[in-house]
């Protein structure tokens, strides 16, 4: 037990230091994006966008920070022949690795109820906030080539001087379909009283009618205003699919028969069980790699413990493409790169065992 709590201390420790390490640099890189996008209400947004952005990244920190920390103790204990100390006393292989399968236990229980409840809360309420500053950041439109998406319209310009946007251009979507485009030399912004307004100087472009042809706008020779509606408050029944709670989706899973709608809400609950499994089996895959490593300094280590983790977020994301376009069942999109890392952590243990 003395020499369980001794490496589970490492394991803790060094899960605690990446997890922060790692944490750390996304949200830095976070806070240059916000003042990037709301240059002239960063601070204000960066306070409130950070907390949520700690919910949507703690799931992924985590697994980086499971594989290197499993590594990197292990890889230590291999490189001081502490690990063969162990044998040499008769300690057998299942005593040395205990400690990990505990620590992915742990981080199991902690990654299901990330996935469940604190993701889909943190995206919704990243939605509600970029939307409320995007119509803030319009009373003061910033220079330089901008983009800003209100609810069905599209607002871009390339810069922005003297009160007046430059090469500004409008569109309006239904469904994902673009609709309607408007161009100008100039327009202004008008946001401070009302609805939001766009004045469009010698505007031209085209739109859909009802049959869905396409057809020119005539060229206005002075300034034409365009009111863009103002959406309507977010609540939890406008949540996006993969936002919404497990219960909802099985919901609108067993309401219907429709395999379009169904693969889609299949994909999304079983990636969430199987993401929350990922810490458990990238601890069971870096902790042999660890050990097999014996030579070498903690840099080694650490870069043995990178192949795991792009092996599994090139599966993740390919088998997910995979899946959204329906190429391969839901199921299989959202455990193959959990198999891939099972299949290759039992491999590895059995190597260690062997030894």
């Amino acid at each position: 037990m003395i020499l369980q709590r001794y490496i589970l201390r490492e394991l803790l420790g060094s899960f605690a230091f990446a997890f922060c390490t790692v944490l750390s640099i996304c949200l830095i890189g976070t806070i240059f994006q916000v003042f990037r996008t709301f240059p002239s209400t960063g601070l204000e947004i960066v306070g409130k966008a950070l907390p949520m952005a700690i919910g949507t990244m703690a799931t992924w920190v985590i697994l980086v920070a499971s594989c290197t920390s499993s590594t990197l103790v292990y890889a230590r204990l291999a490189a001081e022949n502490e690990i063969t100390a162990m044998r040499t006393c008769g300690i057998h292989v299942s005593r040395i690795i205990a400690p990990a399968v505990l620590l992915g236990l742990f981080l199991v229980g902690a990654a299901y109820p990330l996935n469940e409840i604190v993701v889909p809360w943190a995206r919704m309420a990243q939605r509600m906030l970029f939307r409320e500053s995007t119509l803030h950041l319009l009373r003061l439109p910033p220079p330089g080539a901008q983009d800003f998406k209100i609810g069905a319209w599209r607002i871009t310009y390339t810069d922005y001087r003297d009160g007046r946007m430059l090469q500004p251009t409008i569109s309006r979507y239904q469904s994902h379909t673009l609709v309607m485009e408007c161009f100008a030399s100039t327009g202004m912004i008008l946001a401070h009283d009302g609805p939001l307004r766009i004045v469009m100087t010698n505007p031209s472009g085209w739109e859909k009618d009802a049959k869905g042809q396409r057809q020119e706008m005539f060229r206005a020779g002075g300034d034409v205003t365009y009111e863009i509606p103002p959406e309507k408050p977010l609540d939890d029944s406008q949540r996006q699919l993969v936002d919404q709670p497990s219960k909802q989706l099985w919901d609108k899973y067993f309401a219907t028969r429709d395999p379009a709608v169904r693969n889609p809400i299949l994909l999304i609950l079983h990636t969430r069980y199987a993401a929350s499994l990922a810490p458990m089996l990238l601890v069971l895959v870096a902790m042999p790699i660890g050990i097999l490593v014996r030579r070498g300094s903690r840099l080694a280590g650490l870069g043995a413990a990178l192949p795991p983790l792009l092996i599994y977020f090139v599966c993740y994301f390919v088998f997910q493409g995979l899946g959204d376009k329906n190429r391969v069942s839901p199921v299989l999109a959202a455990y193959a790169p959990d198999l891939f890392l099972g299949a290759l952590g039992l491999s590895l243990l059995w190597g260690v065992a062997r030894k």
